[in-house]
């Protein structure tokens, strides 16, 4: 007995041993994934942090946040004219969710640019992390998911998608695009077990189409998921992701349609035949390769080249001998390989402005995403180098590291040329050849500072390059507007008419300049002229309101105003004007509606307070008129002699 006792002891003994021993590597291998990670966050999380400090930039920007008409308030109308696709497109985008989350931090902060960098970062970082999720889904280790994931992290490349507000996009996309390629890559390495897996990524491909139009490639990546994990190459891989191509088909159709609308198709490439398109989108394929690895003269804008250089024809033979290298890696059943730039092709493929949408025909932005593809091919053969020799792994592991470190300087430097508007411009001014848009959008900056010299030194370097651009007359007459100098601000407006006489804007500006000199009869003039050209130019009757109003037309004028809160109901200063109007001709119960709405709209502004109590005055109402000039003079209005009886 006393035997078999000791052995059974023995045995117990065993057991507890064994559990303690899988408890601790349960624990090590949580460690050993959960490390990496927090590597990866912190690491790019200190690259990008100055980020924080940007400012807005006037270069998307200002269309996106500052002027949006659908972000002046925050109400269920305009979350509706939000998501609208005639309403909501910006541009020519159609990105709603993205343009959404900036009514929302706008309605909260207003135009304070730091909460707008937070979240982009904080997005990026998110992104990040679904990348070093992902890497381990595709049974990377985690010293080659966190290679993969710092190389998405801190890439010089990735600058514009985090410290650029506007492409909220980039990263907001991203999210909801890794998000379920991630939930797709767990559905396949699980067997096709779990459905629902697949329905969830269906949704967030959804959010992620309503943020970026990029994402149309996700069923095709999925594709590439199912190549990686070995599933049969059948028709049945498509019919199982019908849903997703259908999104995808909708979506790109959309997107289409309302580059369309604002005429962004084709844009300064008309020039070109479809042959040229497909030498040009070649050369930014090549251009795409090298600069993963070597991400040299990085600016906002790549303009499209006055014709064509021999890079340009040698480039389709380059490109296609990496294409037919893919093709020799999928026949020597490399899977790796194949798997890398399958992710690249079809997420870059559609960016490659063979269609000619925008100013230029490359852009940093366009390989959030497509660079994962590449990033994967470092930690994929990192791992089987580590199998077969571990002092080439090591090696490799160290020049990986080498190179990001270069990369996380880099990405620091790069993200200082996005603070303001004149570091964005200047740095492009420096980096690219000569040409007219970045000298015009640092002039425009400098106006908006009132340093109004630079901005003329600018739009002057910007004429010498193009005399044929009445967009370069037209900005240098309003900085000569704003500097009270009139002359020379209707010279420059009437050269602009004289190069293109469909501009609304160019009439109505001269229209302004006429009517500053006192000449009311021929700012009438311009600004009719202004209206024939666009019946919706909303500072046409803005402006046609103050001249009527100068010549005692208070009706014509009241119902220039009328028009334009049709076109901005939102505007406060112009339901102020209706008061004020409408007081004048007789109008009071109207005037007092005008005054309250701008009210509702501003309620900070002692002045419609003041103007709306006038007005109860003079309708018999000493009541409602007490309170609205108590309030005034409360928030430090000046009550005029004639109303203080009403304080009383």
């Amino acid at each position: 007995m006393a035997a078999k006792q000791s052995k059974k002891s023995k045995k117990v003994k065993v057991a507890k041993s064994s559990g303690t021993k899988k408890t601790l590597k349960n624990k090590s291998a949580g460690s050993g994934r959960i490390i990496p990670l927090l590597i990866v966050l912190v690491v790019t999380l200190v690259v990008f942090i100055p980020s924080l400090a940007n400012d807005f930039v006037n270069w998307d920007d200002d269309v996106n946040i500052i002027e949006n008409v659908n972000l002046e308030v925050f109400n269920w109308e305009s979350v509706k004219n939000i998501f609208h696709p005639i309403k909501g497109h910006v541009i020519g985008n159609y990105n709603p969710l993205t343009i959404f989350t900036f009514a929302v931090e706008k309605h909260l902060v207003g135009l304070d640019a730091t909460l707008y960098h937070v979240n982009n970062l904080i997005l990026h970082l998110i992104c990040t992390f679904l990348v070093y999720r992902l890497m381990l889904l595709l049974r990377l280790s985690p010293m080659a998911a966190m290679l993969v994931a710092l190389l998405f992290g801190i890439h010089p490349m990735r600058v514009e998608s985090v410290a650029w507000i506007t492409e909220r996009k980039d990263v907001l996309f991203g999210a909801f695009y890794l998000g379920a390629l991630c939930l797709y890559a767990r559905y396949v390495a699980e067997g096709l077990k779990n459905k629902k897996l697949v329905w969830i990524a269906l949704g967030l491909f959804v959010l992620s189409l309503l943020s970026k139009i990029q994402a149309v490639a996700l069923p095709l990546t999925m594709l590439a998921v199912d190549y990686y994990f070995k599933r049969p190459l059948n028709f049945k891989l498509i019919i199982e992701k019908i849903p997703f191509f259908l999104l995808s088909l909708l979506f790109g159709l959309l997107g289409i349609y309302t580059l369309s609308l604002q005429g962004s198709l084709a844009d300064d490439v008309t020039q070109y035949s479809f042959f040229d398109r497909l030498l040009i989108g070649a050369y930014s394929w090549i251009v795409y390769l090298i600069k993963a690895v070597i991400p040299y003269k990085m600016v906002a804008l790549y303009p499209y080249p006055k014709y064509l250089t021999w890079q340009f024809y040698v480039a389709p033979f380059i490109a296609l001998g990496t294409v037919g290298a893919a093709f020799w890696a999928y026949k020597k059943e490399m899977t790796g390989i194949v798997f890398g730039f399958l992710v690249f092709f079809f997420n870059v493929v559609f960016m490659l402005q063979i269609l000619g949408a925008g100013q230029g025909f490359l852009a940093d932005r366009f390989t959030y995403i497509p660079y994962l593809g590449l990033f994967f091919l470092a930690g994929y053969y990192y791992d089987k180098l580590n199998k077969k020799d571990v002092k080439k792994a090591n090696i490799l592991k160290y020049t990986l590291f080498g190179a990001l470190a270069i990369y996380a300087f880099l990405s620091f430097q790069q993200i200082g040329t996005w603070k303001n508007g004149e570091t964005l411009w200047t740095h492009a001014i420096n980096n690219l050849e000569a040409t007219t848009l970045p000298y015009s959008n640092r002039g425009f900056y400098f106006r908006n500072k009132k340093q109004f010299q630079k901005a003329l030194a600018d739009y002057n370097s910007a004429i010498g390059l193009n005399t044929n651009k009445g967009d370069l007359f037209n900005s240098r007459g309003k900085t000569y507007f704003d500097m009270n100098n009139v002359a020379p601000a209707i010279e420059d407006y009437r050269r602009a008419i004289t190069l293109d006489n469909t501009k609304a804007e160019y009439h109505v500006n001269l229209g302004a300049a006429l009517g500053a000199q006192g000449n009311i009869p021929a700012a009438l003039q311009s600004l009719n002229a202004g209206i024939a050209a666009d019946p919706d130019f909303a500072n046409a009757y803005l402006n046609r309101s103050l001249a009527y109003s100068q010549q005692n037309q208070f009706q014509k004028a009241l119902q220039d105003i009328n028009k334009y809160l049709e076109l901005k109901p939102n505007n406060s200063e112009m339901w102020y004007e209706k008061g004020l109007i409408s007081r004048i001709t007789g109008r009071n119960p109207e005037s007092i509606q005008a005054f309250t709405r701008a009210i509702q709209l501003d309620p900070g502004r002692g002045i419609f307070y003041y103007q709306r109590g006038r007005t109860y005055a003079g309708s018999n109402q000493p009541d409602a008129a007490k309170r609205d000039l108590l309030q005034a003079q409360q928030m430090g209005v000046t009550i005029e002699d004639d109303m203080k009886r009403y304080l009383q």
